[in-house]
């Protein structure tokens, strides 16, 4: 239907909104304070030395082993470097995260095929990892309009080479006119196809990493709290009990045994910001 004009919306349930939620009420529960998520500040040093450090575990899209040695790496002290990791992060784009390491940390050069590409990819050190960068300089490079520039998204990223051969004309017409070289055109042309294959919407890895960010404010603020979160809900599942329970340890934060008088059915933390076990997660409860 999308192609008929029709508007077409995509909703996704995220588990990781109930963890969040349950640890603000933690926290509220625990130190009387109230935690508005929805207005913190993406500068947050200790939420910075959790990414750096990669003791991800337990947050929303950088937990995987592999993830975590490239934030180590990578050592992130902006939201921009988040967004880029979130998009790189997968099949494809990833060859070029140590570029992107090298290039952030000085040890690489950063190279743009014309000066006028600088506005729109320094961000991302001169890599072109969005499609929106692509869109952005296909109006800039080629006098395209925004509806022209978001075909070319969409013919490059269903690899629609009927459409492609429409717009590569109108590519190199609007950049000739523009003063720019065939070859060089020719250069960005086949970059962007080889590119498309992989390039990643950065308004998706945006909202992504700001749901990111948040469990890791969380875990690097608020440890208890968030992981008797985390545990709560996973209490269905023994191995990520175990799972979390083992980087409860390595966070120095004491997991006690159910206690009949002070044990929720949930997890919860006492005084001594320790977690109780949660009466729900045992078996036959």
């Amino acid at each position: 239907i999308e192609s008929a004009g029709m508007l077409k919306m995509d909703f996704l349930g995220l588990k990781t909104l109930s963890i969040l939620n349950t640890a603000v009420k933690n926290v509220k529960l625990t130190t009387g304070k109230k935690i508005d998520l929805d207005n913190l500040k993406l500068d947050d040093p200790k939420t910075y030395e959790l990414f750096q450090s990669g003791y991800t575990n337990g947050t929303f899209q950088f937990e995987s082993y592999g993830m975590q040695k490239h934030l180590k790496s990578l050592k992130p002290d902006r939201f921009e470097d988040l967004i880029a990791m979130n998009a790189l992060y997968r099949p494809g784009p990833m060859e070029y995260i140590p570029n992107y390491i090298a290039r952030k940390h000085g040890k690489e050069k950063i190279v743009y095929d014309l000066p006028e590409m600088k506005e729109f990819l320094s961000e991302t050190y001169g890599i072109t990892v969005y499609q929106e960068q692509v869109m952005l300089l296909s109006q800039k490079l080629a006098n395209f309009s925004k509806g022209e520039a978001d075909q070319l998204r969409k013919a490059m990223g269903k690899k629609d080479a009927k459409l492609l051969e429409k717009l590569k004309p109108k590519f190199f017409n609007g950049g000739q006119k523009n003063n720019i070289k065939s070859n060089v055109l020719e250069k960005i042309w086949s970059d962007w196809q080889s590119f498309a294959a992989y390039a990643f919407n950065k308004s998706h890895s945006t909202c992504y990493s700001v749901i990111a960010y948040k469990t890791a404010y969380m875990k690097a603020n608020f440890k208890a709290e968030y992981m008797a979160s985390v545990l709560t809900h996973n209490q269905n599942n023994i191995e990520k009990i175990s799972y979390f329970m083992d980087e409860c340890k390595k966070q120095d934060i004491r997991v006690l045994g159910p206690q009949i008088n002070e044990s929720a059915h949930d997890f919860v933390v006492n005084k001594e910001k320790e977690i109780l076990f949660g009466l729900g997660a045992i078996k036959g409860s």
